[in-house]
């Protein structure tokens, strides 16, 4: 399998399942209530992101960004869970602290793999702040990884972002 077919593989299957939790009746869970968010990433690497809650813990995301550091693309995505809310002084808002595990795939033009794909695992945690009166999400992660191709090397990601959810 070519790395293209690869990467839209796993771009289709992720749309698939995050689409299946957009049409999914409104819950408890997400911001809101809701369970599918679009927004923005802005750190190593800046972006777009999408999440879709599949459970009421659980939930699948995607960045699409482009990579100051390597000067390229990168594609992530990652399988989330809330492992606890931390507890606040205001029904306003509430505070998942999660963690997960992932892949990474990003097309360097310099650095250490210069002109070369690269494709690594990851392991997000983070924490967000869910809106009870608002479908609006803002959160912070660190994303240290495991570069494995072309050569193996410690890789980290991480941001702040914002999502709206639908």
């Amino acid at each position: 399998m070519t790395t293209k077919r690869a990467v839209i593989t796993v771009a289709v299957a992720m749309a698939l399942l995050i689409t299946n939790a957009a049409l999914a009746a409104d819950t408890t869970y997400g911001p809101k209530g809701k369970r599918f968010g679009v927004g923005i990433y802005a750190g190593e690497p800046t972006g777009f992101t999408l999440k879709g809650y599949i459970f009421e813990h659980a939930s699948i995301d995607a960045v699409a960004a482009w990579s100051f550091v390597d000067g390229g693309f990168t594609f992530m995505g990652d399988f989330l869970y809330d492992f606890v809310h931390i507890p606040v002084q205001t029904d306003k808002i509430t505070l998942p602290f999660y963690a997960g595990a992932g892949g990474r795939f990003a097309i360097a033009h310099r650095g250490k793999n210069d002109g070369r794909n690269v494709g690594g695992v990851r392991i997000p945690v983070g924490i967000a702040v869910h809106f009870t009166t608002h479908p609006i999400e803002i959160f912070f992660e660190a994303g240290p990884g495991i570069d494995i191709a072309p050569s193996t090397s410690f890789d980290m990601t991480g941001g702040v972002g914002a999502r709206f959810y639908f």
